[in-house]
């Protein structure tokens, strides 16, 4: 979720709907991780689908930015290290120090325990930082992927590590979040580096956003109505993860294109944050929840209301904790957002 700078009040630029994309891939994201047990069915589904994309997107995106050979490899590691090793450490050793306190107090979904601190690094999903597997996946790829382009080139690499997906899986440690996204990484290069591709895959016009919507809304009922064999085959969840994204994509060129509209303004402001939110949306989503939760004990509380003012404290309250708190300081800077 590398941050694309963005001036305040700066002209249209070429990468607007990149950010763009972001700010609707946070907000899904937010939505993602609101579950309450009180959830509806519906609810479930909606997350269903949102989990199928979601993070393959930021995935496409981030080898859409990626630039083959405009650094020498260590230069790349180096740069890496800074933008997505630094805030891993950092956020793993201040979320352990605050789950560990708080956990004296309350019982906590992923309490920090031993086994859960060696987990941060060998398999962070199932650690006390669970959001931290994205950077480690991110930071790997970054390392593997320019040593792969050596020996092959992008189309090759997509689908040698379909292959190794759909033949061995990617239930492993440290490396499994790495096989089951690098396809879509090297999709975002393909995408970008190809001189058709984007003109049929994400033109933005009415068209375009018919047919990746069409096509979505169709991967999603087979995926959903398929047996639980064929939902989880890789090579579904694969197509199913692009066609999400290129459907995203579309959106995002569609609002870059409108010229002092509200929700373009909101959305470039989120995906700018993107990276501060995707680190500390839970703190206030969670806060939200299981405030409005004991409320719900005396008076009821409609779970649509409760969805919607946790996914906007997680959304919009970290926005001024990175512009007041984290960035008037420049080794917050450098620790949280991999910035100087």
């Amino acid at each position: 979720m590398n941050q694309v700078t963005m001036a305040a009040g700066a002209a249209r630029s070429s990468t607007d709907w990149v950010v763009i994309a972001k700010g609707i891939g946070i907000i899904l994201v937010v939505i993602g991780h609101f579950h309450p047990d009180t959830s509806p069915l519906y609810w479930s589904d909606i997350r269903v689908i949102i989990y199928s994309f979601h993070m393959p997107l930021f995935f496409v995106l981030s080898g859409y930015l990626y630039v083959n050979g405009k650094y020498a490899y260590r230069e790349l590691v180096k740069i890496k290290v800074r933008r997505l090793l630094y805030p891993f450490v950092s956020i793993a050793v201040g979320l352990g120090l605050v789950k560990f306190l708080v956990g004296r107090f309350v019982t906590l979904e992923n309490p920090v325990d031993g086994r859960s601190i060696i987990a941060v690094v060998a398999d962070p999903v199932n650690s006390y930082a669970p959001l931290l597997w994205f950077l480690q996946a991110l930071f790997l790829i970054f390392c593997v992927y320019p040593a792969a382009r050596l020996f092959l080139n992008d189309v090759l690499i997509l689908l040698l590590f379909v292959v190794l997906n759909e033949a061995f899986g990617s239930k492993y440690l440290v490396l499994g979040r790495v096989v089951a996204n690098m396809p879509f990484f090297a999709f975002g290069v393909i995408l970008r580096e190809s001189p058709s591709l984007p003109k049929i895959a994400m033109g933005g016009a009415p068209r375009y956003l018919a047919v990746t919507l069409g096509m979505f809304v169709l991967g999603c009922g087979v995926q959903m109505s398929a047996s639980k064999a064929i939902a989880s085959d890789y090579i579904v969840q694969f197509v199913l993860g692009v066609v999400g994204t290129l459907l995203i994509v579309n959106v995002s060129h569609a609002i870059a294109g409108l010229t002092g509209n509200c929700m373009r303004t909101i959305l470039l402001r989120t995906g700018y944050y993107s990276m501060t939110i995707y680190f500390f949306h839970s703190l206030f989503e969670g806060a939200v929840r299981i405030g409005l939760l004991q409320i719900a004990h005396y008076a009821p509380v409609p779970f649509l209301l409760m969805a919607l003012a946790a996914v906007t404290a997680g959304v919009v309250v970290p926005m001024p904790l990175e512009k007041y708190v984290i960035r008037k300081s420049r080794i917050a800077r450098k620790l949280v957002l991999g910035s100087g």
